[in-house]
């Protein structure tokens, strides 16, 4: 995930608005995701500067909202983002599936920011492998 693709204000207002819809104290969320209290508050004052999909992930599941519902009731793509149309501004291999699996070009842009512990795939099965695990984890696959 890169900072710059998400509104990291929206994303913490979101985690709050969720968690206190649910009653739950920092304490209770930080229980449920296994994250620190600390985190969780950087989270969602929006200092805890680029956020890191696997905690991301873990706030989604504990608050029982899939990745994608959070990220994107977080605002979590930029005007940029969307006019990302140049195939030489895709990741490497992303291209090349899009073709594939006949993937929207919005679906695209959305896997371009994502990033696991601060990498990303760097070829077309590293992608398949992402949209595979994404799918398993009870994501919807990419479609037009």
């Amino acid at each position: 995930m890169d900072a710059k693709g998400i509104d990291l204000s929206q994303l913490g207002h979101q985690i709050r608005f969720l968690r206190n819809g649910k009653g739950w104290s920092l304490g209770d969320l930080a229980k449920e995701s296994g994250l620190s209290k600390a985190y969780i508050s950087d989270l969602e004052n929006a200092s805890a500067g680029k956020p890191n999909i696997q905690y991301i992930y873990a706030v989604a599941v504990a608050l029982g909202v899939t990745l994608s519902e959070l990220l994107e009731e977080s605002g979590a793509r930029t005007a940029s983002a969307r006019t990302r149309t140049r195939e030489s501004d895709l990741p490497k291999g992303l291209r090349d599936l899009q073709r594939e699996l006949n993937l929207s070009d919005d679906d695209v842009e959305k896997l371009a920011q994502v990033s696991f512990r601060g990498n990303r795939p760097r070829d077309k099965e590293g992608w398949r492998f992402l949209i595979e695990t994404l799918n398993m984890l009870g994501q919807r696959k990419p479609q037009n």
